[in-house]
This record gives structure tokens, C-alpha cells and sequence, in this order.
């Protein structure tokens, strides 16, 4: 079978049969496929029934199939067929690359378009919450991040002063922002806005700056694990601010991790003991590393006189929870005691031990205190009267060998013995021995 484009074998070729070889040979049915008005009437209904079967249902004579095989594409666009040899080839590369190129060549924004476009997404970011969903807020944030990259410094902390105000802000806008390598900006964003996950503040503790951790560490309602963040940094100043950050929520084992890091500062020694939420028996244990002034200000806190204390006493006594301090001994026995520490007497913290059934750690403290206000404390829980206290606190700073700084102690040390209750005293002692003993609140 020969054809040509034209319906010259129409008379060998049934309708449907032209039809999909106009369409595989791209030519127009016309041209092909007799019209249906010059068919005999009786055969009408056979002919389009034959024209609607499906094409996989046909078979085409092997003739036609070569012929199909063999024709060169049609252009559509152009209605020429397509070149194939390698010139056509480099020719429509080359096309496709002039067009990709032309669109990479339109021109980019300039530096004004994008502070506009900056200003108009803000503009859309603070309107009124009748006027804007938060949804559209969050949108017109995310396109920001696009433009944000493209404006001058300048520009974007100002923006930066306006986007820290809002509530209703793009997560990863405010991220962006938080994390930003510029300090003006990361330092505007932890000290104005409102909302910034946990996430994002501890993403900026290993690299944060001073400025930078001293700004989270005034921020509100930090959490336990951001807290505890901030004090493994090790950073004076920030802990600072934690400390007397009073919405920061610090936990036991945070101000036991403290202990050393403010030993040696007044500055964190004194917010650590104006703590509101400190733990009695963290706070009685600083006793032991804080000055004179806060030593009496946490005995004035903490301390406390009534009824209850000596039920509470006199029950953990029973059960040998708390010792019975200062039972049956004798005058000999502190007698002992007073000439052991006048003389500087290594023995001293085991005799003080046995008369008080202290652990030996806590008598080794107590004697070796330059203070002083241990030695009290033992001696009013030995409920020794007032006489043998001002005779031997007299003894002591006259020997020299005590270790009891004698410059103007005398008169606080005897104000303390008298202002000191039996029970205050034995409460405190309490506390210390059970911290050398790891038992009880320092139970590990």
C-alpha cells in the first residue's frame, strides 16, 4: 500500500482504519476518511459503530504499521516536520537555552523594592486583629524570611524593633530573628518579644555572648531546664540576673549546683539568700560559706520559734533520726572541750562529736570555723549557760591559737548566744549534721 497524504487508497482503506492513520500520520481525518453523507443509508449504522471502535481493539494491515513506523514527527506549531539530523538538534538547544537565559536575565529587585515589599508584609503583620487573621499574619511572616536576607542592616533591626512587639508572629520568622548572627538584632529580639521557645534560647547558649545570656536571664517564667542551661555556662553575670530574676524557677538540684559557683561572691552570695523559692536546707547549709551579715540574715529567716519545734525535736529524737544533742555530758567533758580549742588541739572535733553525737565532719567544720557562730550554736545546744559561753569565747580570742578571728567578734558572739534559743540552735545543728551525713533533706 502507497500513500501520500491524500485519500487515494480510500478505496482499499475502511473508515476506521483511516482515522488512526490520520491521526498517527497527523493529517486531517478530511483528507482520509470518506464523508458519512456519501454512504449508502443501509450502511450507515455499520460505519459508525466501526468508527467508534476502540483503537486497541484494531489491527492495522503490516503495510500501514511500516509506513506509520518510518514517517518523520510533525512540528504542530510550525506544521513543518521537525529536522533530524544533528543541526536541528543544536538549533532547538540552543533555543531553550536563549530562553532560559533571557529568564534568569530579567532584572532583580532592587534594595528599595525589597524594603518596601519588607515594610508592606510588616504593615499587614500589625493590623488590627479585625482586619487580618492569624493565619494571614502567619503567611505575610513566612514571606518575609524570603526578603529579610536582602536588606541593609539598618532596615532590619528596625524591622526587628517592630517585630519583637507583636504576639502573633511566624515561628520561623522569630526563630530567624533569635538566632541571627548580628547581636543588635538577636539582642533586641531576646529582650523585647514576648514569646520564644526553649528550643531556640538554649540553640543560643554555646555560642551567646555575655550581653546575650544576661538578656535570657532576665527574661520571664524561664523554665527548669533553661535555667539550669545558664548556670552550667559558668557565667557570673548571668547568673546574676538569674538569681535575681525572681519569675525564673530554679530547682533544688540547681541550687545545690550554685553552692560553688557563688562561693567567694558577696554579690551572688546575697541574691542567692534573698531567693524566695531557696530551700531551707540549702539555706542553712550556705550558712557556712556566707559572710557575718548573711549569716545572721539567714538565721533571722529561716530559724523560727513555737510549739510545734520542740514536738518535732522530741519525735525525731525518739526515732534517732535526729541525735540527742548534748546528752549527760558533763562538766569535765567541756571543760575538755574549752581547753582543746584555747590550745588549738587536734582532738577538739572528736571530743565536740562525742558530747554533741555529731558526725565527726560536722565537728571538724564547726571547730575550724573562723567565724565563730558554729561554736555557738554547739555550745546553746550543750545548754550551757551564758557565763561559760563569754568564759570561754574570752579564753579563745585571748590564746591566739584559736582560729576564731577575734577583731570585734567578742560582742556579736555574745548577742548571738543570747538571742539564740535552745531549740533554734538544735534545729540548726540538725541540718548540718544531716548534710555530712548525707541523710534526711541531703539524702542522695
Amino acid at each position: 500500500m502507497s500513500f501520500d497524504g491524500n485519500s487515494q487508497a480510500v478505496a482499499i482503506v475502511q473508515p476506521n482504519e483511516g482515522l488512526i492513520a490520520a491521526s498517527l500520520l497527523r493529517c486531517h481525518p478530511d483528507s482520509v476518511i470518506p464523508q458519512v453523507d456519501e454512504i449508502v443509508d443501509k450502511a450507515t449504522n455499520n460505519l459508525i459503530a466501526t468508527l467508534l471502535t476502540p483503537v486497541t481493539a484494531l489491527k492495522l494491515p503490516e503495510s500501514l504499521t511500516s509506513a506509520v513506523v518510518q514517517m518523520p514527527v510533525v512540528d504542530e506549531a510550525a506544521g513543518e516536520t521537525a529536522p533530524d539530523d544533528e543541526a536541528g538538534t543544536e538549533k532547538s538547544s540552543a533555543q531553550r537555552s536563549n530562553f532560559g537565559t533571557a529568564a534568569r536575565s530579567r532584572a532583580a529587585p532592587d534594595m528599595e523594592t525589597f524594603a518596601k515589599a519588607g515594610r508592606d508584609l510588616v504593615s499587614i503583620m500589625i493590623l488590627p486583629s479585625g482586619q487580618a487573621q492569624p493565619q494571614e499574619r502567619f503567611f505575610a511572616g513566612d514571606t518575609l524570611l524570603g526578603i529579610l536576607p536582602h536588606l541593609p542592616a539598618s532596615d532590619l533591626v528596625s524591622l526587628t524593633r517592630t517585630v519583637s512587639r507583636l504576639d502573633v508572629v511566624s515561628e520561623r520568622l522569630r526563630t530567624y530573628l533569635v538566632t541571627h548572627p548580628d547581636k543588635d538584632i538577636s539582642c533586641r529580639m531576646l529582650k523585647d518579644a514576648h514569646y520564644i521557645s526553649d528550643v531556640d534560647l538554649l540553640s543560643q547558649m554555646p555560642t551567646a555572648s555575655e550581653q546575650q545570656l544576661r538578656l535570657i536571664a532576665r527574661r520571664r517564667l524561664l523554665n527548669v531546664v533553661v535555667c539550669d542551661a545558664i548556670i552550667e555556662t559558668g557565667n557570673s553575670a548571668a547568673i546574676l540576673e538569674l538569681l535575681r530574676n525572681a519569675e525564673s524557677q530554679l530547682s533544688s538540684s540547681a541550687f545545690v549546683k550554685l553552692m560553688p559557683v557563688i562561693r567567694g561572691n558577696g554579690d551572688l552570695e546575697a541574691a542567692m539568700c534573698n531567693r524566695a523559692d531557696l530551700p531551707q536546707a540549702i539555706g542553712l547549709q550556705l550558712f557556712w560559706q556566707v559572710g557575718q551579715n548573711l549569716r545572721r540574715y539567714i538565721l533571722s529567716r529561716f530559724l523560727a520559734e513555737a510549739a510545734a519545734l520542740g514536738r518535732v525535736m522530741s519525735t525525731g529524737m525518739k526515732v534517732d533520726v535526729i541525735p540527742a544533742f548534748g546528752g549527760n555530758t558533763s562538766p569535765e567533758d567541756i571543760e575538755t572541750l574549752i581547753a582543746q580549742v584555747e590550745t588549738g588541739d587536734p582532738e577538739a572535733a572528736s571530743t565536740l562529736s562525742r558530747c554533741c553525737r555529731i558526725a565527726p565532719e560536722t565537728a571538724e567544720k564547726i571547730i575550724s570555723d573562723t567565724g565563730g557562730e558554729p561554736l555557738v550554736v554547739a555550745f546553746k545546744c550543750l545548754a550551757q549557760s551564758r557565763l561559760v559561753m563569754a568564759q570561754a569565747l574570752q579564753r579563745w580570742l585571748e590564746s591566739g591559737k584559736c582560729p576564731i578571728n577575734g577583731d570585734n567578734r567578742l560582742v556579736e558572739l555574745h548577742a548571738q548566744f543570747d538571742g539564740m534559743s535552745f531549740n533554734k540552735a538544735r534545729m540548726l545543728l540538725a541540718y548540718w549534721d544531716w548534710a555530712a551525713r548525707k541523710a534526711g533533706p541531703f539524702a542522695t
